[in-house]
């Protein structure tokens, strides 16, 4: 059977209960490249390909006499292919029975072929090669599935995630179970050293290399890295970059090694190595096969890479918009200073006179008490004071909660009380009874509200009127707080450009204040609504999910 040819000799089955037609089958088989084993019986057969399936060494073909006792042939037949072990092994029946339904039966059951004794053995050898062919072609159909589904796994990781660890995970074990190898590794290079790290290995045993580090140029690996080209070499004892010492200092012989560079538009940022393959040498197919998950990796790493640079710009972002707001709210402070001065003088200016009182020789007790009430009085009274303006100026703390928008408005009008009256605006408020609690951060909110009272005082040089009125919308999904007021108005293109970042028509603005307050309320859920004409005040509102919304 000089046509029977593969990388290793077919292991050939024969179940025969005759011993001349055992004799005669062994001579034949003796002229080709072949393992043979021998069973005289259906049982004792089944109980072989049973242990050598457990053991993971496979019977490519059973020559089957169908006349034997106890169990025939048809039985065994049926046996086998029943047994999700044993199913893809080929069998060629070896029958003295001529009938067509006697060989249709067997080959209804699963036989691959059949022939009728006495025989040529020229005819046996011929059949033999025949089924061996097919064997061969679906073996490696099989073996293309594999590929295919590993292959179709690792693309499907990398487009459905974005966790590294996760897709070189995936990807070697693929790597495992397609290229059946002893070791293995991916290294990626690391930008800030310049230097190789060992990322993901293929089994436990090489947990020691996990982390460890090496230059390009060093090794196999480090050359396929440098050079941006795989490398192939099933003799490594003949490869100037391979590195003994590596062997020797863990121990594990290195015969054969197949390394790829993982590449990213014209870049190279690692490589697969595979080691040592179980069942012969490496292969060019193999090596297409690496270079095909290769691709894949590369392109998981690029994309994991790109999603921790966005995510540590959106960090910095965040970082940076705080300070945005932290530091708009130090302007609303400031350009409230003046009047803050004024309100703290007062209650001050009182505490003084009435300690100077209490402290005259000959006051009688009841007076000393009535100026001493007086200043305890104008100290909680700057205790209150301080502590609004602190809960306004310190940065937020945790996240939103329950709160009641007419207590906001209350506190905003309270902080701005001295500005509104020197600025001579007269308040007029309408806020709604019973509305429900809204999922805010308060302090935020508190910022926003101020930010759109003092735009409308700086609006009304001349004073005017500041109408405020909450209420809930009708499908009673919102709460709305308006802010109309008597001022100069806008025209239709200053309200277009009204929240973007330093766009002020005031000479002193940051023009930031209303951008801000943007932002605030669109990550709450809500909305900021403007409407005015030129020279007909102006009217902000504010729209707030009573569900919660915060982002």
């Amino acid at each position: 059977m000089s046509e029977v040819q593969q990388s290793s000799p077919p292991r050939i089955l024969i179940v025969e209960d005759d011993v001349e037609m055992l004799e005669l089958l062994q001579n034949i088989l003796a002229l080709v490249r072949c393992q043979v084993h021998i069973a005289h019986s259906g049982e004792e057969a089944l109980t072989f390909l049973q242990r050598e399936a457990a053991a993971g060494r496979e019977v490519d073909l059973i020559l089957l006499d169908i006349m034997m006792p106890e169990m025939d042939g048809y039985e065994m037949i049926a046996r086998v292919k029943a047994d999700p072990a044993l199913r893809n092994t080929s069998i060629i029946m070896t029958t003295a029975l001529n009938s067509v339904s006697d060989k249709t039966l067997g080959l209804g059951l699963g036989a691959d072929d059949y022939i009728t004794k006495p025989f040529d053995p020229r005819e046996l050898l011929a059949r033999i090669d025949a089924v061996m062919r097919i064997r061969r072609s679906e073996q490696a159909l099989r073996r293309r599935n594999r590929e295919l589904a590993a292959l179709i796994e690792i693309n499907r990781m990398v487009t459905s995630s974005l966790d590294l660890d996760e897709v070189l995970e995936a990807t070697m074990r693929g790597i495992r179970e397609i290229l059946q190898v002893e070791a293995g590794s991916l290294v990626l290079l690391d930008e800030e050293t310049g230097r190789l790290v060992f990322r993901k290995t293929l089994s436990p045993e090489q947990g020691w290399v996990t982390g460890r580090t090496i230059r390009p140029g060093e090794g196999i690996v480090g050359y396929v890295v440098q050079s941006g080209e795989p490398k192939l070499v099933n003799n490594v004892e003949r490869d100037p970059h391979f590195l003994a010492e590596v062997d020797e200092e863990t121990g594990f012989t290195s015969r054969a090694i197949l390394c790829v560079p993982l590449t990213i538009r014209n870049r190279v940022i690692g490589a697969i190595e595979v080691i040592n393959k179980l069942d012969g040498a490496f292969t060019e197919q193999d090596l297409e096969l690496l270079q095909a998950m290769a691709a894949s990796v590369a392109v998981a790493v690029d994309n994991a890479n790109l999603y921790s640079e966005l995510a540590d710009f959106a960090k910095e972002l965040e970082r940076s918009q705080a300070q945005l707001v932290q530091a708009e709210k130090m302007a609303a402070i400031g350009r409230l200073a003046a009047s803050i001065a004024h309100e703290i003088n007062n209650p001050l200016q009182a505490i003084h006179n009435s300690l100077h009182l209490s402290l005259r020789e000959g006051l009688e007790d009841d007076k000393r008490l009535q100026y001493l009430s007086m200043a305890q009085a104008e100290v909680q009274r700057l205790i209150e004071i301080v502590q609004r303006m602190l809960d306004f100026y310190r940065p937020s703390r945790g996240g939103a909660v329950p709160t009641d928008i007419n207590s906001i408005v209350e506190n905003v009008l309270t902080l701005a009380h001295k500005r509104l009256q020197y600025g001579g605006v007269r308040v007029l408020t309408h806020l709604a009874p019973d509305l429900p609690p809204v999922p805010v951060v308060p302090d935020q909110i508190t910022q926003v509200f101020l930010n759109i009272v003092i735009n409308a005082i700086e609006a009304m040089p001349s004073g005017g009127d500041l109408r405020l009125e909450t209420l809930l919308s009708g499908d009673g999904e919102w709460v709305l707080t308006s802010f109309q007021d008597t001022g100069q108005g806008m025209s239709p293109e200053q309200i277009t450009n009204l929240f973007e970042p330093f766009y002020t028509t005031k000479p002193t603005g940051t023009g930031l204040g209303l951008a801000i307050s943007y932002g605030i309320i669109e990550r709450h859920g809500g909305a900021i609504e403007v409407s005015s004409r030129p020279g007909q005040g102006a009217t902000f509102v504010v729209k707030l999910p009573v569900r919660p919304a915060l982002t």
